[in-house]
């Protein structure tokens, strides 16, 4: 059900809550890319409502080792979206809201403060917008990072919102360690971090869904909307025809991987050393001083066993 208001300049806008009921990163995102691509937003803008299990979604301009410490032990999802900026890890802790408008009406700043008066309204923790347009606690703690894609007609802008998740797994899996990789991808700011429920335990992920909606559905004036624009989706082909073609392609290893930037990475192992080329995360080719032949490498697919690979032959030739 949508909640309609009355602009000043008499046109009518319809205004929508949705609650995606999938936990699936690629589903969600194959959903959010799904309105970008075929929803009118002329007279209407939309709050798309998430939450994913377990995953690390690196920006469409990263590269995933750069920004991920891969451990072959975990189990992990790594999605890439479409939008720019950094890397952030979700769970069932983190809500992602992703607010789609016209592109002529698009304000990110708005969408950051709508936020930051429903934290305050509701647990009474205050919050606020920095330079990054980045929500934080006390000026120093991040609790929000946020991204945008901007096309024509459409645009949105999503975030996320810290709310328990687990931090010590985040930030093992994203911890800045030196990979001796040369890019000229996006790399990710590192940034202190802090769950809402650290400042305010009665926080909680379906009370925050709720209060943020209704905050979106409200006009100007006097009249509010009581539940009557929150809808639930379910992301699939039947619904969303061309569905299944998008999360296809954005779990695929050609768009996670296949996409990164071209990069050098240096394997070293004591005064030895080999420089990878890679291009489209395919291994192109290779440059060393050391008497040691990879020409089995040119044209694989590039992985971080392949580098555990190179230091342990490395070990066993002699300069």
């Amino acid at each position: 059900m949508a909640f309609i208001i009355r602009r000043f300049y008499s046109s009518v806008i319809e205004k929508t809550v949705l609650i995606s009921r999938s936990t699936d990163v690629f589903e969600n995102l194959a959903l959010e890319h799904w309105y970008y691509r075929h929803s009118d937003f002329t007279n209407k803008s939309m709050l798309l409502l998430w939450v994913n299990s377990n995953c690390v979604v690196i920006g469409r301009h990263q590269n995933p080792w750069l920004e991920v410490n891969f451990d072959p032990t975990i189990d992990l999802r790594i999605a890439r979206r479409n939008s720019g900026g950094g890397t952030v890890f979700h769970d069932n802790e983190n809500l992602n809201m992703t607010f789609f408008t016209n592109r002529d009406i698009y304000n990110r700043k708005q969408n950051l403060e709508l936020i930051v008066e429903t934290l305050k309204n509701e647990w009474n923790v205050v919050t606020e917008i920095n330079k990054r347009e980045d929500i934080v606690i006390d000026n120093m703690y991040k609790i929000s990072g946020t991204a945008s894609k901007l096309g024509r007609p459409n645009a949105y802008h999503h975030c996320t919102l810290l709310v328990n998740c687990n931090r010590e797994f985040m930030s093992n899996l994203l911890r800045k360690h030196e990979k001796n990789i040369e890019t000229n991808a996006t790399v990710s700011v590192t940034s202190d971090v802090l769950n809402l429920t650290q400042i305010n335990n009665k926080v909680c992920i379906n009370r925050l869904m709720t209060a943020v909606g209704l905050q979106y559905l409200k006009t100007v004036g006097n009249t509010t909307t009581i539940n009557q624009g929150f809808n639930y989706v379910t992301p699939n082909e039947q619904t969303f025809p061309g569905f299944n073609e998008i999360k296809n392609e954005m779990e695929s290893w050609e768009w996670i991987y296949g996409r990164t930037p071209k990069f050098n990475i240096t394997v070293k192992c004591n005064e030895k050393s080999v420089v990878l080329s890679v291009k489209n995360g395919i291994i192109e080719n290779f440059t060393t001083a050391c008497n040691v032949s990879l020409n089995n490498l040119v044209n694989e697919k590039f992985n971080m066993n392949i580098v555990e690979e190179i230091k342990q032959h490395l070990k066993t030739i002699d300069m």
